[in-house]
C-alpha cells in the first residue's frame, strides 16, 4: 500500500468508534474511511451521512467491499474473534480494539486466521504512547532502575450502574468478559511490559456493588520471570469519581510512581543518576460516559500513525496479536486463580 491511501472500514460506531473517525480524518492525505457498519440501521445512515461514506448493518457484506484495506472492529469484547476471523478470511487487514479477545483461546484462533490468510492484525495498546509510559520503558530497558524488585498496579476507578445499564452487553460474561479485562487490559498490558513475563499469579475477585454477571474487583499477586513481584489492586467502585491508576515500579537504583487518572505523569521518581524528565503532555483527558468519570487519553492517533509508517515505510508495529495476547493471559490466569482458589501457572496450558 506503499504510495497510495489506505482504505479503511469501521465495524461498531460506538463511543470508541470517535477516536477511530477522528484518526482517520486527521491523517485524511494517507488514509481514507471507505466504510463503516453498525448493526443499528439509524446509526449507521447517520454516520455514513456524517462521513460521507458508504454504509452497512451487516459487517459480512461491508467485507465483500474490494477496495476496504483494512478493518477496524469497535464492537463488544465477544464479538472480536468472529469478526476478527471473518476479516482475515475477507482478505483484509484489521485494527482491534482491547482486549483482543475474551481468552487465549480466541486469540489463537485469530492469529491462526491472519497467519493462514497472510494479512495483518493491529490491537489498540494506545497507553503504551503515554510520554510518561514510553519514558519509564525506556530507563528500564537501559537499566537506570538496576534490577528490578517489585511494582504496584493500582486502579481505582469508577463505573456506576447506570454505566452497565446502558448497553446491554456491559457487565456480562459473553460479550463484557470481566471488569478487569475491559477496564484494565491496558495497564496490565504496561505492568508485563516493564516487568517482562509472568511466572504465576495469585488472585481473588468479587462482584460487590453492582448488578452484573462479571467483577467489579479484583486483587492479584504476580511473580514475574525475572524474580520480580508485584501486586494488583482493580476496582470500579471508587466513590464518586475515578480516583488513581498508577503504576509503581521499584528496583536497585530507583524507585517511581507513574499515576494521574490513566497512568499519565510521574507522581515519584527518585533514579540515581537520572533527573525527573519533563514531559510535555498536552492532550486533555477524554471525559466520557455520563460525565461522571473521566478516561484515558485519546491516543489513537499514534496507533494510526504506526500503521501508516508499517505500510508506507516498512516498519515494525508494536502490538500485534502476540503482544496483545500477553496481558488477556495474565487476566486469564487471575480469573483462572480467583476461581480455583489456587496459584495458577503461565504461560497457561490448554
Amino acid at each position: 500500500m506503499k504510495n497510495k491511501k489506505i482504505n479503511f472500514g469501521i465495524i461498531g460506531c460506538s463511543r470508541i468508534s470517535s477516536q477511530h473517525f477522528g484518526s482517520i480524518q486527521l491523517y485524511k492525505d494517507e488514509l481514507n474511511l471507505a466504510a463503516l457498519c453498525d448493526k443499528t440501521e439509524l446509526k449507521a445512515k447517520e454516520y455514513g451521512e456524517k462521513y460521507k461514506t458508504k454504509w452497512y448493518t451487516d459487517y459480512n457484506k461491508m467485507l465483500t467491499q474490494d477496495d476496504i484495506d483494512i478493518v477496524s472492529i469497535c464492537t463488544p469484547n465477544g464479538l472480536h474473534a468472529e469478526m476478527g476471523i471473518a476479516a482475515a478470511n475477507a482478505g483484509k487487514h484489521a485494527l482491534i480494539e482491547k482486549p483482543l479477545a475474551l481468552n487465549t483461546t480466541e486469540i489463537d484462533e485469530i492469529i491462526k486466521a491472519f497467519e493462514k490468510n497472510q494479512k495483518k492484525l493491529f490491537v489498540v495498546k494506545q497507553v503504551r504512547y503515554n510520554p510518561a509510559v514510553i519514558i519509564a520503558k525506556k530507563a528500564i530497558e537501559e537499566g537506570k532502575f538496576g534490577k528490578l524488585y517489585s511494582g504496584a498496579l493500582t486502579i481505582r476507578w469508577t463505573r456506576p450502574q447506570a454505566y452497565f445499564d446502558e448497553v446491554n452487553w456491559r457487565g456480562t460474561k459473553k460479550l463484557d468478559g470481566g471488569a478487569l479485562l475491559n477496564q484494565g487490559d491496558h495497564y496490565v498490558d504496561i505492568l508485563q511490559w516493564f516487568f517482562g513475563p509472568v511466572k504465576n499469579v495469585f488472585a481473588k475477585i468479587d462482584t460487590v456493588a453492582h448488578n452484573t454477571e462479571t467483577e467489579d474487583e479484583a486483587y492479584a499477586i504476580l511473580q514475574f520471570t525475572n524474580g520480580a513481584y508485584a501486586t494488583l489492586e482493580f476496582s470500579i467502585n471508587t466513590y464518586p469519581k475515578n480516583l488513581e491508576c498508577s503504576l509503581t515500579v521499584m528496583g536497585s537504583k530507583g524507585t517511581i510512581k507513574i499515576g494521574g487518572k490513566a497512568i499519565d505523569k510521574f507522581e515519584t521518581w527518585e533514579v540515581e543518576d537520572y533527573p525527573e524528565p519533563q514531559i510535555q503532555n498536552n492532550i486533555p483527558p477524554q471525559v466520557y460516559e455520563l460525565g461522571l468519570f473521566q478516561g484515558s487519553s485519546p491516543r489513537h492517533i499514534f496507533v494510526y500513525r504506526s500503521i501508516i509508517d508499517h505500510f508506507s515505510n516498512y516498519k515494525d508495529v508494536a502490538m500485534d496479536g502476540r503482544e496483545a495476547r500477553k496481558s488477556v493471559e495474565i487476566i486469564e490466569a487471575i480469573y483462572e486463580s480467583a476461581k480455583t482458589k489456587q496459584q495458577v501457572e503461565l504461560p497457561i496450558i490448554k
